[in-house]
């Protein structure tokens, strides 16, 4: 791990592999900008075909998955706004983003379905963004990881009398 450098898309991802890392960790850029970032991630960095899944789509998929569990753990456990959660960055940087939001606010207070939640607030949202699919992988800054090797510490060196003294014990 190299301190201070974090790693907030797919090219720095693999460029830091390419460097060397074992792992690479994107937790905030997947959660601020999951369709640009996990949307791309099996192409970009393992190599998969595009996928041809829309945001419409996926929200289809993820509005039956989170009926299913509204309510499991108890009353309320987990609610509406627990399972909209990890998915109020899916519209980042498009048209509609920001008042989508506004309506999810207030979506909130009211609704306990995802159905009644995606009926509410995806008005705010153009056709336009809800029906494309992933398209190519955002551009994003490699220059991160350039000449990593050079901020680590040199490897470490045995000299012979430490050989020496492991050979004896």
């Amino acid at each position: 791990m190299i301190p201070g450098v974090g790693c907030n898309g797919l090219a720095t991802v693999n460029a830091a592999r390419t460097e060397g890392a074992h792992g690479v960790m994107v937790g905030r850029a997947a959660y601020h900008n999951p369709w640009n970032t996990l949307g791309h991630v099996d192409t970009v960095v393992y190599g998969a075909p595009h996928s041809d899944l829309s945001r419409r789509q996926v929200l289809e998929q993820y509005q039956v998955y989170g009926d299913s569990i509204l309510g499991k753990y108890g009353p309320n456990r987990p609610n509406v706004r627990d399972v909209v959660k990890p998915i109020l960055g899916l519209f980042h940087c498009e048209p509609g983003n920001g008042l989508w939001k506004r309506k999810a606010d207030a979506a909130f207070q009211h609704c306990t379905t995802l159905k009644a939640f995606f009926e509410e607030t995806l008005v705010a949202i153009p056709d336009s963004v809800l029906d494309s699919t992933v398209a190519e992988a955002p551009s994003s800054c490699i220059d991160k990881f350039a000449n990593s090797k050079n901020l680590l510490p040199p490897p470490y060196a045995t000299s012979e009398q430490e050989i020496l003294y492991a050979e004896m014990v």
